[in-house]
């Protein structure tokens, strides 16, 4: 990952205002030396410091009791920010992520992905004009995260270095189901474990372990060592089971299947059965070996409903090997879960910013 160059040497204590700040609301000076029992002098020092280097602004003033409001202090959360970018067969998606996680601008062009120097500087030139765009509006960029799909298609085909090495800022890439398990530890801050399955025209997989995501490779798990062909080249896979292809008819979308499954059209029915019933096997298959949450994201995931999960659930949770909590977890009593993530479109270019981000605030000490 590329680090900022602009990060200061914090004098000892810096470090625990900084983190105090990031983690809670604005403070004024006194509540500062309550917490952290600090002196006037050496408060006012280390705020300086920190105040110079960018790293916290003053959010507002108290509310006045008599005399002077107080001011009050917060983390600069647009100090930076990150570029995450995913490119699709006919479009460029460009996000920007500040500190805080948030998606502060986004830019969709849309053009027709190709495997030639033309378009990689095509793509370059967008990027760079988004990323000038941001640091204008006084957010810069700490550098551009590229989501780099596994499957071959016409995005993933690409050569993503040719791209990479004609942006100017720094890049770093992102297997793109890790990108999606980021943006899942954005939004679950306390997530530890977990599997992330994409559902969708292809199954993709990452798995969280110790709040890292490392690539996996579940989609291919075998179900039925004499079921259907898979692109892998083996039978049975999950990804034959469980992709789109396997719910909808021909010249079906999602939204019409799941349009017709909620009007209880028999055989939309007893597809959808039977498709939760091999995503159930697949579930009770990974907990078998590592007992943690599964995150279900994708187009799929957000079509399915409440019902749907907690069939799912019920499907999983008569299997032993599938109930037991993971060792050292401290809580005998619950059960791994399953559960809808996310489900954004662009969820994996959000991702990919935000592993730049997750690595600025770990420099700061700010996250493990």
């Amino acid at each position: 990952m590329p680090h900022d160059d602009h990060i200061p040497a914090l004098p000892d204590g810096a470090d625990e205002i900084l983190a105090l700040l990031y983690h809670g609301e604005p403070v004024a000076k006194r509540g500062i030396a309550d917490a952290l029992h600090i002196s006037a002098p050496t408060l006012n020092a280390r705020l300086r410091l920190l105040e110079d280097a960018g790293l916290i602004v003053v959010a507002g003033h108290r509310q006045s009791t008599g005399g002077r409001r107080a001011r009050t202090y917060t983390f600069n959360y647009r100090r930076r920010c990150a570029i995450g970018v995913t490119i699709r067969s006919t479009e460029i998606v460009c996000i920007a992520v500040g500190l805080d996680g948030t998606a502060l601008d986004e830019r969709h062009t849309t053009i027709a992905a190709h495997a030639d120097a033309a378009f990689y500087g095509r793509a370059a030139r967008i990027i760079d004009e988004f990323a000038e765009q941001v640091a204008a509006a006084g957010t810069p960029p700490l550098g551009v995260g590229l989501a780099v799909p596994r499957h071959i298609n016409t995005a993933s085909s690409l050569d993503y270095a040719a791209i990479g090495e004609r942006i100017t800022l720094p890049v770093t890439t992102t297997e793109r189901y890790c990108a999606y398990a980021f943006a899942e530890l954005r939004a679950r801050p306390a997530l530890r474990d977990a599997v992330c399955l994409f559902l969708g025209n292809h199954i993709g997989s990452a798995v969280l372990q110790g709040g890292l995501p490392h690539t996996g490779a579940l989609e291919h798990m075998p179900l039925d060592p004499d079921g259907p062909r898979c692109e892998c080249g083996g039978n049975g896979c999950l990804n034959v089971y469980c992709s789109s292809a396997n719910l909808t008819e021909e010249g079906e979308s999602l939204p019409g299947f799941f349009g017709v499954l909620e009007q209880g059209e028999v055989h939309h029915r007893d597809r959808m059965r039977e498709w939760l019933r091999s995503l159930a096997q697949a579930i009770i298959s990974i907990r078998a070996v590592f007992a943690a949450d599964v995150l279900l994201c994708g187009p799929i995931a957000g079509f399915l409903d409440d019902a749907e999960i907690a069939q799912l659930d019920r499907l999983v949770a008569g299997h032993p090997a599938a109930s037991r909590t993971a060792a050292g977890t401290g809580d005998d009593d619950a059960p791994p879960r399953i559960a809808r993530g996310l489900c954004d479109v662009y969820q994996d270019a959000y991702g990919a910013a935000y592993a730049i981000v997750r690595d600025h605030l770990r420099e700061l000490a700010l996250l493990r």
